[in-house]
């Protein structure tokens, strides 16, 4: 079943970089398509994973083992390349040659079988100079970008966004494994309730301080399918974005906007902290993307959250009477790459028209809001560009809206000085994932 599962692997692989899909629906997908196993599934998402988030640093490997680093590679062959020296550089517990062997069988199978020799050429050369390769130690822009296999263009972008310290500080924290964080039901169970059923799974619950009514899992397991989360017991949210919730405040009777709410986390936590007490309307662009919303309601029992298809960047049909409204926008998501890997080779050129996009949602939603009422502006990214420079420009054009101070939970701080109402949420600092939250009161 192995070869299976590594054929998973390629496909997946395939499919992300031709589509350009994210790597978690792409890999769900073919995981399902494949029908594997409990290990094979786990033995797959390792390895398809681990080779999107250590690319350059495997072409790096891979260098030394082609002899002509230059030359344009198959994309079939490049794939398989890539995931057997994965399998070969980090994967302690995979011999070397079923990696070589596996990788040839896979060329044969996808029918390129003329590839094959080459394959094989180029993984036993890899075999033999792996462990006298160093990767580059020097802090230098190229050095740092083959250590943590993260773009020269992005690293120089932080660097001057944030300096040079403070990038390096992200850069480690890319590397590690992210926490998964639950959000607890509070309309349907507790904490206690949900701890002691937990008990029967072969994971722990850590009771966070940060925040009411979050855990952290530790362990794997299938989540969707444990008969807690089929109950609506709890849903998944990173904790940047249960802090942005909190900060939002939304409280039972309030009426709410979340105005790009898939897949509608900030939604389900917001209606719970509404004890499902009040109105919450919760938009998306696409209508599956707002069933999906929909289902997640309907689990939870949140009988609160109205979900509909709505474009936020156009007039919303809706009375200014809003106690809460939260734009959580699209964006260039460069917080969330230990999350999605493949994000961190987006270019920064393909983002340029984001901060317009931004805004127009932004200043949409304000209409929205009522005389004292609170807007909160957040996004998932880490650049100015899309988070402090939305947020002042809507400050600069807008004299009917303040910035609003507000307190981080006790563990989380600021990795630096910024403006009032304002917090770049990064991993090195107490949060998960990197995040921008700016809040607003309407005066």
């Amino acid at each position: 079943m192995e070869h299976s599962a590594r054929r998973a692997v390629v496909q997946a692989l395939l499919q992300v970089k031709e589509n350009e899909g994210y790597s978690n629906i792409v890999i769900d997908k073919v995981l399902r398509e494949y029908e594997l196993d409990s290990r094979d599934k786990r033995l797959a998402a390792a390895i398809f994973y681990g080779t999107i988030e250590k690319q350059i640093t495997l072409d790096f490997y891979l260098s030394f083992a082609l002899k002509n680093p230059t030359q344009k590679i198959d994309t079939l062959a490049e794939a398989v390349l890539r995931s057997a020296a994965y399998q070969m550089i980090f994967m302690d517990k995979i011999p070397d040659s079923a990696a070589v062997n596996e990788a040839v069988e896979l060329m044969k199978s996808f029918g390129k079988a003329p590839l094959s020799g080459f394959v094989n050429a180029v993984l036993r050369s890899l075999l033999r100079q792996k462990a006298s390769i160093q990767l580059p130690q020097g802090k230098d822009v190229q050095s740092l970008s083959v250590q943590y296999s993260i773009p020269a263009e992005l690293i120089i972008h932080w660097q001057k966004a944030y300096g040079k310290e403070i990038t390096t500080k992200l850069l480690e924290s890319f590397s590690q494994k992210s926490e998964i964080f639950i959000r607890v039901n509070n309309v349907k169970t507790s904490l206690n309730e949900i701890s002691e059923s937990f008990k029967k799974h072969e994971v722990e619950l850590i009771k966070s301080e940060l925040l009411p009514d979050m855990l952290i899992v530790d362990g794997e397991g299938a989540i969707p399918n444990w008969e807690e989360f089929q109950n609506g017991w709890f849903h998944v949210q990173d904790l940047s974005s249960q802090i942005a919730c909190h900060i939002l405040a939304p409280k039972a009777g309030d009426k709410v906007l979340d105005c790009c709410s898939a897949p509608g986390g900030k939604a389900f936590t917001m209606a719970e902290m509404m004890r499902n007490q009040g109105q919450l309307y919760a938009f998306d662009l696409y209508k599956g993307r707002v069933k999906m919303v929909q289902a997640g309601a309907e689990r939870l029992g949140l009988s609160v959250i109205q979900a509909e298809r709505h474009d936020a960047t156009e007039k919303w049909e809706l009375q200014p009477d809003f106690d809460k409204v939260l734009c959580d926008v699209p964006c260039s998501g460069y917080g969330v790459i230990r999350k999605k890997p493949e994000i961190r080779y987006k270019s920064l050129a393909s983002i340029n028209n984001l901060p317009q996009i931004q805004y127009q949602i932004l200043q949409n939603a304000s209409k929205l809001v009522k005389q004292g009422g609170k807007l909160l502006y957040s996004t998932c990214t880490l650049n100015p560009a899309e988070n402090e420079a939305v947020a002042n420009r809507f400050l600069a054009e807008n004299s009917a809206f303040k910035a609003h101070e507000f307190e981080l939970p006790t563990g989380i701080t600021r990795a630096r000085e910024e403006q009032q109402g304002m917090a770049t949420l990064m991993p090195f600092a107490g949060a998960s994932d990197g995040f921008f939250i700016a809040l607003f009161e309407r005066v």
